[in-house]
C-alpha cells in the first residue's frame, strides 16, 4: 500500500499546505502545540524511554498483523492505528528535539539535505551515517 500526497502551494489565510482538501500542519507549530501537553515531570529521560516504548508499540501492532492477519479489521482501521502510533512517536521526537534546543523543521531539513547528498553521490543504498 502506497500513499502519495500531492501538495499545493500555501493557502492564502493559513500557514500550511493543502493536501486532498485538508491543511497540513507545519512541523514547528505541531511541536509548540504538542509540548503544551508535556507534564513538568516528563523530562529528557522520559522522552527517550517513551520514544522507545512507542516504537515498540508500533512494532507490536505490525507483528500481530503478520501473525494473525487483519481479521475483521478494515484497512482504514489499521491505517488509523498506525497513524495513532506514529503520532505518539512524533510527540516524543518533538520533546527530545525541544530538549536539545532544535525544532522539528530543523530535524526534517537536516534529513532531507543528508538524503539529497547521498542521492547525488549515489550512496542511497548501503549502511552507515557517513556515506
Amino acid at each position: 500500500m502506497h500513499w502519495v500526497w500531492q501538495l499545493e502551494p500555501k493557502c492564502q489565510n493559513c500557514s500550511g499546505y493543502r493536501s486532498k482538501g485538508a491543511i497540513i500542519m507545519e512541523m514547528n507549530y505541531y511541536q509548540e502545540e504538542a509540548m503544551t501537553t508535556r507534564l513538568p515531570t516528563a523530562g529528557l529521560e522520559y522522552a527517550w524511554f517513551g520514544l522507545a516504548g512507542e516504537v515498540g508499540e508500533l512494532y507490536s501492532l505490525m507483528a500481530k498483523l503478520y501473525r494473525d492477519g487483519k481479521g475483521e479489521r478494515t484497512d482504514e482501521e489499521i491505517v488509523e492505528d498506525v497513524k495513532k502510533e506514529l503520532g505518539d512517536i512524533l510527540w516524543f521526537i518533538a520533546a527530545i528535539s525541544k530538549d536539545y534546543k532544535f525544532t522539528l523543521e530543523e530535524v526534517a531539513q537536516k534529513n532531507v539535505d543528508k538524503l539529497a547528498k547521498r542521492k547525488e553521490k549515489g550512496t542511497i543504498t548501503g549502511s552507515g551515517d557517513n556515506r
